[in-house]
């Protein structure tokens, strides 16, 4: 099977798929908070859809990977991030094996993440995920906080000895990006995020926050747009970049691809709309669409992992309400930022 296919399918065993409705936006569909289902619902779709993708995948392709069958240089995959905004770091990180077909349990493996400034060292935990699918993915967490400015060393290690490992920096702290509305007499309004000292820019991603509900059912939902191929770079002011912002389109699309429309009742409730922004370390690559990519969909042939498989970058990131702030000098500042919605 080809390197491609393994990627494609990885994608859909790991995260359901990923729908481009237009030129420059990616729609991820992700997990839901389930009140009430007795009928067909969004995630019977996805579901469909998966199915008959995986079958016309699986029908070319072998039950195992050739390459790793006999592997004795890659031990570890390693795939995500480390940020200096977050309460916990997590990772996906697993032994390399060689089916699709993980057994159901947390393998024998050892995660050490190592602050190379100070020499400090903590154990991370270890979580099976479970999806829908029928496929298992180990989960690497931990409480403790990253800080800017410092090397961090991801460390896998099995009972044989053999490791793998893989160091990332997290970058410095930027101010909070700004939305500036455009409101000009006879025409469309228009929204921009205007964003600020950042070397790196790896991602800016639009998430919102909906319920869906029929007289039957009601079911709350999460879908992020990723805006990262429609940033701007501000020729005028080094690091600084513009992305226009299309909320009503971004709802639009979103509706298009509901099929609670279609059932007599049926209605879609926007709650709340956020953009997360974030900067990551030198070991960025541009040539990454998003950080979702590093852990379902990294284009072929990309590893910083030393003995091992995946990808692994630091960031720092905010998380900003879909919403323009003024200071008492009637100036545009940075909304305060909210907790993410999920």
């Amino acid at each position: 099977m080809s390197a491609e296919k393994k990627r494609f399918l990885n994608g859909f065993l790991e995260k359901g798929f990923t729908f481009h409705p237009f030129k420059g936006y990616s729609l991820f569909f992700s997990v839901s908070t389930v009140k009430f289902s007795k009928n067909f619902s969004f995630r019977s779709f996805q579901t469909i859809i998966f199915c008959l993708l995986l079958i016309s995948v699986i029908s070319s392709c072998e039950d195992t990977f050739e390459p790793f069958e006999e592997n004795e240089k890659f031990f570890f995959t390693m795939y995500g991030y480390l940020d200096a905004s977050a309460d916990t770091q997590w990772v996906r990180i697993s032994p390399v094996r060689g089916t699709f077909d993980a057994p159901p349990e947390i393998p024998d493996m050892e995660v050490n993440l190592d602050n190379l400034s100070d020499g400090s060292s903590v154990l991370m935990n270890h979580k099976l995920v479970q999806f829908g699918n029928q496929f298992n993915a180990i989960n690497v967490w931990t409480e403790k906080k990253v800080q800017s400015g410092i090397n961090y060393r991801v460390r896998a290690l099995n009972p044989n000895g053999s490791e793998s490992q893989v160091v990332v920096t997290i970058p410095d702290s930027f101010p909070t990006p700004k939305i500036l509305t455009e409101a000009i007499p006879g025409r469309p309004v228009k929204y921009f995020l205007l964003i600020d000292e950042v070397e790196r820019l790896a991602d800016v991603q639009s998430r919102w926050h909906f319920r869906l509900s029929t007289p039957f059912w009601e079911e709350e939902r999460f879908h992020t747009f990723s805006l990262r191929e429609l940033v701007g770079e501000v020729e005028t002011v080094p690091n600084s970049y513009r992305v226009e912002l299309t909320p009503d389109k971004e709802q639009e699309i979103i509706m298009e691809n509901s099929l609670v429309l279609s059932i007599p009742g049926g209605q879609i409730e926007f709650l709340e709309n956020q953009l997360f922004i974030a900067s990551a370390g030198p070991e960025w690559n541009n040539d990454i669409a998003s950080i979702e990519d590093l852990v379902y969909n990294l284009p072929d042939g990309f590893s910083n992992v030393e003995d091992g498989l995946g990808y692994m970058v630091g960031i720092y990131s905010r998380n900003i309400p879909f919403r323009t702030c003024l200071n008492e000098a009637r100036q545009l500042v940075g909304c305060p930022e909210v907790d993410p919605f999920y």
